[in-house]
């Protein structure tokens, strides 16, 4: 039976939303940087706390405020990417003391401004073995890999038949590498290598050329799209499909995987060449 990921995603919905009005917390015990890095605590721990940088906030422009370093100095445990990810982190932290930090390890996956390893499920489920580890929490992986495998074949399935249909896709910028390289995927182009750069006229022309080819699928936009750029290059035909890459409107690191799978498996149905 092949699994459903639009009703995982209707579930986990249904029992954030129930569950609003109690695990809602900012306590100062643990803190995240992020949010999606929020959703690996409550992973592990159950319990739901608010990130440093706000969920509608790119970790690449922010700046810190004092209310922002008084968290810091506060908290018990600052769980972070590192210097690498969050540069605006990298001095204050370096006056946090060793055994009041986390840094969730990259291991091998591309590292640099403008990186987005959480979006890979193999680097989600080893920063959720270490911080379990690290916080002395049994955590049990079984039920996330099984769920990440039924998705990864789903979507190898769905890719052989873009490819058949000589097909791919675009995405905006180069954001969820990680994604692709655990589900052993590749996107036809980019419009740009990071999120805060402007594209290139060499660029913008060969994705203008396999679009006229007919060769797009769809493109995946994000938070940083300029639809009035994208519109300029591709015509309607190519589907427009939004992905959270900060997982800004997830409530688990499940859906917020099974969304981006859902995008995936979504891109190429309402085009029949």
């Amino acid at each position: 039976m092949v699994f459903s990921f639009r009703v995982l995603i209707q579930t986990v919905v249904f029992v954030a939303c129930s569950c609003l009005g109690t695990i809602a917390s900012a306590s100062p015990a643990v803190l995240p940087s992020t949010q999606a890095l929020s959703l690996v605590i409550k992973e592990i721990t159950k319990e739901t706390l608010l990130p440093l940088v706000p969920a509608n906030g790119s970790p690449h422009d922010f700046s810190l405020k004092p209310s922002h370093i008084m968290r810091i100095q506060k908290a018990q445990l600052v769980i972070w990417l590192g210097p690498e990810l969050e540069p605006y982190l990298a001095k204050v932290m370096s006056r946090i003391p060793s055994n009041k930090q986390f840094i969730i390890n990259h291991e091998g996956l591309p590292l640099g401004y403008g990186r987005h390893p959480w979006t890979n499920p193999e680097y989600l489920l080893k920063g959720m073995l270490a911080l379990s580890q690290h916080m002395g929490i049994a955590w049990d992986s079984s039920a996330w890999q099984q769920q990440m495998d039924a998705l990864k074949t789903q979507i190898q399935s769905h890719q052989s038949q873009l490819l058949k249909n000589k097909q791919g896709y675009l995405v905006y910028h180069d954001g969820i590498d990680g994604f692709e390289s655990y589900f052993g995927l590749e996107h036809l182009a980019s419009f740009t290598n990071s999120d805060d750069q402007p594209p290139g006229a060499k660029a913008l022309g060969a994705i203008a050329k396999l679009a006229k080819e007919q060769k797009v699928a769809c493109i995946l936009t994000d938070h940083e799209t300029k639809p009035k750029l994208i519109n300029a290059v591709i015509g309607p035909e190519v589907e427009r499909i939004q992905i959270d890459i900060l997982a800004r409107n997830s409530t688990s690191l499940t859906s917020y995987i099974a969304k981006l799978g859902q995008a995936m498996l979504d891109c190429g149905r309402v085009i029949e060449l």
